[in-house]
């Protein structure tokens, strides 16, 4: 009876190795770490924005994906490939949201933490009293010159 014992015991020890085995190239990616997103501003007034990121893999494919909610319901993929930034620019006001993770042989790994980034453009308003204050200065200077001329024959 030992003897059978033994006999199954090594089947199946074997049979768990193979199977343990198989699932390595799985388990390597499952295990890797999310890559580290990070952002240069948290609220962009400028129009634009730069996102970086950080992997253990010496060159991954980086998936990045947005969203207009934490939640990422009708999320979008933004970039994919081996760089290690992207700039984002032309977003409308609001909230944000953007993840990351690694992809490699068609599997993918975690997602990175959450980035949120709010857009708030500068104000039209402020836009015309800095164009009015150009003009106004662009006047004077005008003026300056036309009545320097004048008093220099």
């Amino acid at each position: 009876m030992t003897k059978l014992f033994q006999c199954h015991f090594n089947f199946f020890s074997i049979v768990t190795g193979l199977l343990m085995l198989l699932q390595l190239p799985s388990l390597a990616l499952a295990q890797q770490p999310a890559p580290r997103l990070l952002t240069d501003t948290q609220t962009a007034t400028a129009g634009y924005f730069r996102l970086n990121w950080e992997s253990a893999d010496m060159n991954p494919v980086i998936e990045l994906q947005q969203a207009d909610n934490p939640g990422f319901a009708d999320a979008s993929f933004r970039y994919r490939g081996q760089d290690r930034a992207s700039v984002i620019s032309g977003m409308p006001d609001g909230a944000w949201y953007y993840r990351a993770r690694v992809i490699s042989d068609d599997k993918t790994g975690p997602w990175s933490e959450t980035v949120a980034v709010k857009v708030a453009h500068h104000p039209l308003s402020r836009a015309w009293l800095f164009f009015g204050l150009g003009a106004l200065v662009f006047a004077a200077t005008l003026l300056l010159i036309i009545r320097g001329a004048e008093h220099n024959p």
